[in-house]
């Protein structure tokens, strides 16, 4: 029962209620007082009528006799049409006839109650005067108030008003509650989201209100069910990433306590270079669980861009050159300087040089070309790769995705270096993204803020 007091229907039918009884009580009392002005309005009209209809009546039996001589059975039948006592005076004021005796006689000066005095002319002279009173005879038949009409009005209004009342309520209740049955089915759904269930979702609705509602739920449950894959591959790929390097450690030192390998120099190198990766590894973890944190300390101050380019640049000569490949930096002079942490820009470089180096067969190219724009520095990395399909470039700045799904590590590194460049490049205010074309290699690109635009970026 508490259920039913709270739930939206009720509501709704309770400010239907509520809007149809101000309405209907606002509409009355207009209408009674519109109604009860018109009926006295008339009244008054009518009135004034009668007493001319009356007047033209004693008038016109004055021309015809000459006189009042037998006024007395013509006023008394007037009288008992009009169901109004009527009084005729002469020209003296002495009353000639009185449609009611009882009331007076002739002789005597008396006016029916709420009356006055019409003169009676014949030609251009008074010969006497008629009132007709206001009040009804006892003997005659009552003339229909026209008051009762209002009463009537308000009778039918208030019936009208109690009929069209339930039956707004009814179909009130009806429509909210065929309008609520999508709002039920998505308050099901949610419930059972809430539960665990991320494979639920919300049955579409043609309302366009409730129907964008559960697109927006089931935008919701895409991305919350999309979010637990994700965290699943977090977990299986950080545990499959450390436990490579850990796993050739482990095999390494059981094979020299077993006297299987020597711990000569070349041994120790070996399980050198795997505690580095590791290391590394956990490093780039943390790196990126402080960026997506918000965390991540900057030490940011104003410096060239083409300084931190040169310097990352020429860190991968070494191996771009082994490997056959023209590395390149196009960079004109006079750029803006750009508010950066020196150390996390090269890092991004880095990262995309690797990455470059790595997809680009030998004898291909990489080039490194910068942009100064009206308020950022734009820097683009472009290889002369194998490319990336089209259904992959959404993806690639995801953490541990590779565009070869194959878990070898001959096929790439761990995954997390362009999710870590994304995340450092939006820490300095700007942006980053790719372009590629299948077998015409690729280009990535990122924004700085550069002048007196860098300090207005967001940042950490």
């Amino acid at each position: 029962m508490r259920n039913l007091f709270f739930s939206v229907q009720f509501r709704l039918v309770v400010a239907f209620t509520m809007v149809l009884a101000l309405t209907l009580g606002s509409v009355s009392v207009y209408l009674k007082y519109t109604a009860q002005r018109e009926v006295e309005h008339f009244e008054r009209e009518f009135e004034e009528v009668r007493d001319i209809r009356v007047e033209q009546l004693v008038a016109q039996y004055y021309s015809d006799r000459l006189g009042w001589a037998e006024l007395q059975p013509v006023l008394e039948q007037a009288a008992n049409l009009f169901g109004r006592r009527i009084v005729v005076t002469n020209q003296h004021g002495d009353i000639v006839a009185d449609s009611h005796r009882r009331m007076g006689g002739p002789g005597l000066m008396f006016a029916p109650p709420n009356s006055r005095f019409r003169p009676i002319l014949s030609g251009d002279n008074q010969v006497g005067s008629v009132a007709v009173g206001s009040t009804l005879l006892s003997d005659v038949v009552p003339e229909p108030q026209f008051s009762s009409l209002v009463s009537a009005l308000n009778r039918s209004l208030l019936w009208a008003g109690l009929a069209a009342g339930a039956g707004g309520i009814l179909l009130v209740s009806l429509l909210s509650q065929r309008m609520l049955v999508p709002l039920r089915s998505l308050t099901s759904a949610a419930k059972r989201l809430g539960e665990g269930n991320l494979a639920e979702r919300a049955a579409p609705s043609s309302l366009s209100e409730i129907g964008r509602l559960s697109t927006t739920f089931n935008t919701m449950a895409e991305n919350l069910q999309r979010a637990e894959r994700q965290r699943r591959d977090l977990v299986a790929d950080v545990a499959h990433e450390l436990r490579t390097p850990l796993s050739n450690i482990q095999g390494y030192l059981e094979a020299v306590k077993d006297g299987v390998l020597t711990p000569d120099s070349t041994t120790i190198e070996t399980i050198y270079q795997q505690a580095l990766h590791l290391s590394d590894l956990i490093e780039d973890l943390r790196l990126l669980a402080l960026t997506e944190a918000g965390r991540l300390s900057l030490n940011r101050h104003p410096c060239a861009i083409e300084e931190v380019l040169d310097g990352a640049v020429e860190a991968v000569r070494p191996r771009a050159e082994a490997k056959g490949i023209a590395l390149s930096l196009e960079s004109p002079s006079g750029l803006a300087h750009v508010l950066i942490d020196r150390t996390r820009i090269a890092q991004v470089l880095g990262n995309l040089l690797d990455n470059a180096i790595f997809h680009t067969p030998q004898s291909g190219s990489v080039a490194v070309t910068v942009e100064d724009r009206e308020s950022t520095v734009k820097v683009t990395v472009t290889d002369s790769g194998e490319g990336i399909p089209a259904e992959e470039l959404p993806n690639i700045f995801e953490r541990f995705y590779r565009v070869d799904h194959s878990r070898a590590r001959t096929t790439g590194g761990a995954g997390l270096g362009l999710t870590i460049a994304r995340q450092l490049v939006e820490a300095h205010g700007g942006r980053i993204s790719a372009q590629s074309e299948p077998g015409h290699g690729s280009s990535f690109t990122f924004e700085l803020p550069s002048g007196e635009h860098a300090g207005d970026q967001g940042g950490l």
